[in-house]
Formats: C-alpha cells, structure tokens, sequence
C-alpha cells in the first residue's frame, strides 16, 4: 500500500512507496506554505548545531558520537525525506530528547540510558526526525501572525533551555505562548500525533521493531523509568494522553509482525556512556558474557586500572568496541607498539573512523612516529560532526610533523563548530601569514575566511539572535 502523508512535499509521495498501512495523519497544512524557508531552516539548523556545542555540554568522544550518528543516519535513510540531520548527545542525565529547525537532534544521555533496546532509542529518534521533516516549529511560527518566529522560537528556546532548567524552559514557553495558550496546546498535541505516526512509519521502514514506541511511551506514562533521570524535562516537551498512548499503540499493531534488525553495539555503546554519566551504577547486560567483560573493563578504565583493563579483555578483542577500550588501556601504560598491532588493521580497513585513528595516532606520536600519524589523521574527512576532540587530536599531530599550516586549519575548524567564527576567521588569515605556506594552501585558507564571514553577515538576518 502507497503510503500517503500529510504535509509532506508532494516530490516525495512519488518515490515514498512503503508495505505498511495508511497511518491517518493529521492535516496539519502544507509546510511548503509556510513564512519560513527551507533554506532559511537550513542555515539556522547550522547556526544552531554550532551553538549548542559551544555553549553546552555535549559527548564529543568519537566512537559514540560516530555510533548515534549512524543510527540517525539510519532513520533518516528511510523517512524518505533526505536532508542534513545533526545528531548530539547531551551530558545531561535527566530523560529527554528535542529536536531544532534544520535537522538538529539532540538526544539526553539520560535517555538513552533508560532505553532498554535499540528498537526504544530509534523510536525517540525518529519522533525526533518526524518533528523536523513535518516542519513542526515553522508551523508553529506560521500561526502566529504577528511575528511569524515569536512562537516558534519560544518553544524552540525551551526546548534548549530544558538541557539547563526545566522551570526556566516551561517559563519560556508559557510566556511566548501566553496570548494562545490553548490554542497552542491543542496543535502541539496534534504535532506530537503527526510525529508519532510518522515516526512509527519511520522506525518499521528501518527494520526496528514498531512496538518499541509504545512501549517507550507506556513506560513513561507508569514513570517507571525514574530511576535513570528526571521525567519532568520529557513529560513537558512531550506531552502525553491517553489518546496518543492508545492510537500509537493501535497504530503500531498495524503494522503487524516485521523483521528487526538491531546492532549489537547498542548495548556496548550505552554502558561505555554509563560510564560517562553513572559512574557508579550497575551494569545492564542482560547476562551477555562479552558484554559484561566489556562494561567490567569500562569501569576498569574510568577508574584507572588500565592492566586490569588489559587482563579482562585479553591480549586481543575481535569486537571494535572491546579492541578501542584495550587500545586505550595499552596507550595508558605504555604499550603503543600493542596498540599500533592491534588497529592497524582495523584503520586500514576502516580510514575514515575517527574513533579507530585517534588512539592509533596517540601511540605513534608516542612512539616518534609524527609523520605516520599525521599520515592516518589526514585521512579522515572533516565535516559538520567532526568531534571536537579528534580536532585537538589533529592539531596536536599536525604540530608535531611539521604541518604548521594544517596545525592552524584545525585550531580554526573547532572554533568554527562552536560558533566561534571570529576567532576561526583570525586564525585562518594568521595561518596564510606564515611563514612558508605555499601559494594554493594560503588561497584555500583565505577564501575558508571569506566563506566565514559571508556566514557571520548571514547569521545576523536568521531569526533567532
């Protein structure tokens, strides 16, 4: 059955041609008729992934980044939609999850600690990824006629303001919202329909299992997950009923049985963030042998036991995962030729991952090795979602063999992903004075300069300030 969606650009209901039941979806009017622009959402969602890392407290580890970014990735293939998506985890504990104009996603690592699947997380993400492809905020910002961004910028404020204050969030909203409070309310619920039918639409085409968005949803509502983090940010944001819990489950039941296909990193990811977040809490590995030595050697790294790290995983770890924790326990004590034997192959055949180049380019700095590393860490491409540590990592490295110049470039592509384009614009037209820079290197650099600045005199006429 062609399944048809409301609100979706006409384009995409040629090709979107999916075995799964009219979903029913609320009309809640072409976004295509909205104030706002695409492209307009497009460079806010630029403005916005940039200041959030800047000005908040994000995951910038590479290999969970790279894993969440992957599952997002996912999702997205198979929404039908396309488009640039950012996907962000924040340091926070409590449960929520939020999305901005433009495709950002930032995801709680409270949340994704309360999730006991990878089914679960993907339901989250792809309600998520419904809210930006249904144009949520700029309808919002379309209903109000007096200052078309007011509303939608007010939510959109709250939402960022929920990873700080839950009270300062809910003052924002109601105070944007006061003339139209019930009004609001009631499209807000329709929107929050619109992105669970979607997103279970979503979340089967990506072969995850459907039920898991009631599930998640049924858990909420008994708030049986309090234990993990606050609600109280998820339960705001995400308003629930009745209503939603029963059609989004009756929905689901639609879909009927369909084949799952879940990673097996999901767990390993979410007990190396545990980690991270909970130090002290236990373990969820459902009696999985290899993943309890994984969380075991984890907590062994967090504490500083890098030889018990070594003995629980042996002198070798076929699964990536394991094999990045023992590289790591190895740079600790020492043993940089264990670690440069243990990734080399895996760098050759994956030269794009930062998570497997980083530490291997640690142990042969230690190792005198600058030129190599430099070889492995120029090999991996830079782009929006480059994690701020593998860009120290690459400055560190370019120092070190002689790249002055690409030194420079990295310094200034990290300022550049906070938001901070003044001092990434000053160190590109330092980087073209140096000494030595040849001709083609310093054009590049001067015209990265002059591309920041044109973004800088954009970012002014976007909306929110």
């Amino acid at each position: 059955i062609g399944l048809v969606l409301s609100g979706l650009n006409p384009a995409v209901h040629a090709e979107l041609k999916l075995d799964v039941p009219d979903l029913n979806l609320p009309d809640l009017g072409d976004p295509a008729n909205s104030a706002v622009s695409t492209t307009e959402e497009t460079a806010l969602g630029l403005k916005l992934v940039r200041e959030q890392r800047g000005s908040s407290p994000m995951i910038e580890d590479p290999e969970l980044i790279g894993w969440l970014r992957a599952l997002g990735n996912r999702l997205v293939s198979s929404s039908g939609t396309g488009g640039n998506f950012y996907f962000l985890i924040s340091k926070d504990r409590a449960i929520n999850a939020f999305a901005m104009p433009g495709g950002v996603v930032v995801i709680n690592a409270g949340l994704i600690l309360s999730t006991n699947s990878e089914s679960e997380l993907a339901a989250v993400m792809a309600h998520e990824i419904a809210h930006v492809n249904q144009r949520h905020i700029a309808r919002m910002a379309m209903n109000d006629k007096c200052s078309p961004w007011v509303a939608g910028l007010g939510v959109l404020a709250g939402a960022a303001a929920a990873s700080k204050s839950p009270d300062a969030a809910q003052a924002l909203i109601t105070g944007t919202l006061a003339t139209q409070a019930h009004k609001q309310l009631v499209f807000s619920q329709q929107m929050e329909t619109e992105a669970d039918r979607v997103g279970l639409r979503i979340l089967s085409a990506a072969r995850f299992d459907p039920q898991a968005m009631p599930l998640f949803m049924e858990k909420l509502d008994r708030r049986t997950m309090d234990q993990y983090g606050d609600l109280t940010q998820y339960l705001r944001t995400h308003p629930l009923s009745i209503d939603r819990l029963s059609d989004t489950r009756t929905r689901a039941n639609q879909l009927g049985k369909r084949p799952v296909q879940e990673e097996a990193d999901y767990a390993y990811m979410r007990e190396k963030l545990r980690t991270l977040i909970q130090p002290g809490a236990s373990p969820v590995t459902d009696g999985d042998p290899a993943l309890s030595r994984y969380a075991q050697a984890a907590r062994q790294l967090a504490n500083g036991q890098d030889a018990a790290v070594i003995k629980t995983l042996g002198a070798s770890a076929g699964h990536l995962p394991s094999a990045l924790l023992l590289a790591q326990a190895y740079n600790h004590v020492g043993q940089y030729e264990q670690t440069e034997k243990l990734l080399t192959p895996l760098a050759n055949s994956r030269p794009n991952q930062e998570e497997i180049v980083a530490p291997l380019a640690e142990a042969l700095l230690n190792l005198e090795q600058a030129a190599r590393a430099w070889q492995w860490v120029s090999r991996v491409s830079l782009t929006e979602q480059s994690t701020l540590d593998f860009l120290d990592l690459r400055q560190r490295v370019a120092e070190q063999a002689g790249q002055a110049a690409e030194a420079y470039r990295s310094a200034a592509e990290r300022n550049l992903r906070m938001g901070e384009y003044k001092q990434a614009r000053a160190i590109l037209e330092q980087a073209t004075r140096l000494p030595g820079t040849p001709a083609h290197t310093a054009a590049r650099f001067q015209a990265m300069a002059q591309e920041i600045a044109r973004l800088e005199t954009r970012n002014k006429q976007l909306p929110l300030k």
